[in-house]
């Protein structure tokens, strides 16, 4: 649920601002300091950092269906309504890129009190109610800002609060597959399907390959066809954003160990890579 969130929030974002997405990303990952150093482009970060029921939608009430044909009656709790979350920033290498972004995402935000039905995605599109949505609210802050981004170690820059409201059935049980790969479709707002660009972020972990129970950081992935280089995190992740359908090739350098390459194929039901 909370990824179809974030891809309703990502449509939303690039739609209504709109967003250039071969000028500008839009990302869900912690902005600590290992992630803000990595960023090539101006960016627009949605962090989801708290969650919890909303006590003012709380129905203590049940839905009640009948079978008559066999005489029973069954009662069902309705359903929770949930509060996620986000703080939204704009990264950028200029004050007043970053300010005039982040403004025109407030205004964006602001034009919807609920988020609008054509932007839902995946289970989204199924919710039982309409899904409120607030922004730079006074009584939205869980946390002191400042604290925040002490535990994100990274330096406190100007944000927004922005909380949405979808509803929890705890008796339904979803099963899906890992993700290994995420693509999306972009096309011009005049234009056709023809004319979309999909784009594939791949990402893994390098680990040891003597002693596969570490993690690599400090690792460089170079994607020799574009040219990209990204860093292993502390815990040996990596991302390459916009990536080529196709054969591609990834090499690996890291301290200490010997560099290896790996062909392989996007999309791919999986991106291992050892060193």
């Amino acid at each position: 649920m909370f990824a179809d969130l974030d891809e309703t929030i990502r449509h939303l974002l690039i739609e209504h601002v709109p967003l250039d997405t071969s000028r500008v990303d839009v990302s869900f990952e912690a902005p600590d300091r290992e992630w803000s150093v990595r960023l090539t482009r101006p960016t627009v970060n949605c962090f989801l950092y708290d969650v919890r029921e909303n006590l003012e939608f709380r129905e203590r009430d049940f839905d009640v269906s009948r079978d008559h044909a066999n005489g029973t009656v069954s009662r069902k709790p309705r359903p929770l309504r949930m509060n996620a979350t986000y703080n939204v920033t704009v990264w950028a290498r200029a004050p007043e890129d970053e300010h005039g972004l982040l403004w025109r995402v407030l205004a964006a935000l602001t034009r919807y009190t609920t988020l609008p039905d054509e932007a839902a995605q995946g289970a989204l599109q199924e919710q039982p109610y309409p899904m409120p949505a607030r922004v730079a609210q006074p009584d939205q802050w869980r946390a002191s800002p400042a604290d925040l981004w002490q535990a994100l170690d990274n330096r406190i820059r100007p944000s927004l609060s922005y909380v949405v409201t979808v509803a929890l059935d705890p008796s339904q049980v979803v099963t899906s597959p890992m993700v290994f790969t995420s693509t999306i479709g972009v096309r011009p707002m005049d234009g056709d399907d023809q004319s979309a660009e999909h784009l594939v972020q791949i990402g893994g972990r390098i680990r040891d390959r003597k002693d596969r129970t570490q993690f690599v950081s400090g690792a460089t992935v170079h994607l020799r066809e574009t040219g990209a280089r990204v860093t292993s995190d502390a815990r040996g992740r990596f991302k390459i954003r916009r990536v080529p359908h196709g054969k591609i090739t990834l090499a690996v350098e890291a301290p200490g160990h010997k560099a290896v390459s790996l062909s392989t194929v996007v999309p791919s039901p999986t991106y291992d890579v050892e060193v």
